[in-house]
């Protein structure tokens, strides 16, 4: 036979109190007597009693629900970030739903889906290639390292990866190569396009020409990485330096160089991203020059933007900007040919 659902005024009757008193107790009333709460806590406990999630967040008001949008949680970046913003989250007394999608289509579909209608606010490390869907969502919604200059509404934490190009680009320069090559993932989220704008313009303040041979833009996949490196190194007139664009480009690159028999630093130079401890134990045995993310500071200063913005609903002007710097890891990857 079937137990019926114990009920909340099931439990004020164990309890021997009003359901109101239950439901005051269970949305954590500060004005209640303490018998009374450690009575009603110990009938919920007895009772085995599960409150009616949907039914408490109207009378809060509140899900305490927040939603992390990510494209993928198999790159280290992203599980890293996952980790730190539901640590962060559950100090507020938050829960975490993680939705990972690449199609912009199936994003906006999910931004209308009664999960997100729900929850409280959004972290999202987009698959839009534009912000309008975004900007319609009437809730507080913060951007992860996606940069897009229409943004007037949005708060966003990103890092400085123009910079960061443009430093990495020069330091090839200083060290005496011309023939360099880039690969970077999609476009259409920010960072690409911050990292090119960074190549370019460096090439450029130096006098060297732009070649199309040696810029390849693709997916951000370790199968990218591999197969374009190999394409570099076979070409006539290969490149004397590559740099990858984010860490499992790099990861690609380095197996490639390394399945041709190549030494980075020797044969090649080299300059990746580095994005967790995984790939910094992994970089730093093979010498590899990179750039090093602090992911946990990027998900712990999207945690607080968003907070924020909950306490102030309603509050959607003056979008707040947060840049942080790229820390340069100089290693053994490139070779000085001047």
């Amino acid at each position: 036979m079937k137990k019926n659902k114990i009920t909340i005024k099931d439990v004020a009757e164990y309890a021997q109190v009003s359901p109101s008193t239950v439901s005051r107790v269970l949305n954590d009333y500060k004005w209640i007597n303490t018998e009374v709460k450690e009575r009603v806590q110990k009938a919920i406990e007895e009772l085995h009693y599960v409150p009616d999630f949907t039914a408490k967040a109207m009378v809060r008001g509140r899900s305490q629900v927040v939603v992390v949008i990510v494209p993928v949680i198999d790159n280290h970046f992203f599980t890293q970030l996952i980790n730190t913003v539901i640590r962060e989250m559950k100090k507020y007394g938050y829960y975490v739903v993680v939705y990972t999608t690449e199609s912009a289509d199936e994003e906006c579909s999910f931004l209308s889906s009664s999960i997100c209608q729900m929850a409280d606010g959004i972290l999202d490390a987009t698959s839009l290639k534009e912000l309008t869907r975004l900007q319609q969502v009437e809730k507080p919604v913060v951007l992860i390292d996606r940069y897009f200059e229409e943004n007037t509404s949005l708060d966003c934490i990103m890092n400085r990866n123009y910079e960061a190009l443009y430093q990495g680009t020069g330091y090839l320069i200083k060290n005496g190569h011309s023939r360099i090559a880039f690969l970077v993932g999609a476009e259409g989220h920010g960072i690409a396009e911050e990292r090119i704008r960074g190549f370019r313009d460096c090439l450029a303040a130096h006098g060297l020409p732009w070649r199309d041979e040696y810029f390849i833009q693709d997916c951000w996949k370790t199968e990218a990485g591999i197969r374009y490196t190999s394409q570099m190194i076979g070409l006539e007139k290969p490149p004397t330096a590559i740099i990858a664009g984010n860490n499992t480009l790099t990861t690609g690159m380095l197996e490639a160089v390394r399945n041709h028999g190549m030494t980075p630093g020797k044969d090649i130079s080299l300059i990746g991203f580095e994005e967790c401890d995984e790939d910094v134990m992994a970089f730093e045995r093979h010498g590899i020059t990179s750039f090093r993310l602090d992911t946990s500071a990027i998900a712990v200063g999207a945690v607080r933007l968003l907070l924020k913005r909950m306490e102030q609903p309603g509050e959607r002007g003056g979008a707040r900007t947060e840049a942080l710097e790229l820390k340069f890891i100089e290693r053994t990857s490139v070779q000085k040919l001047v």
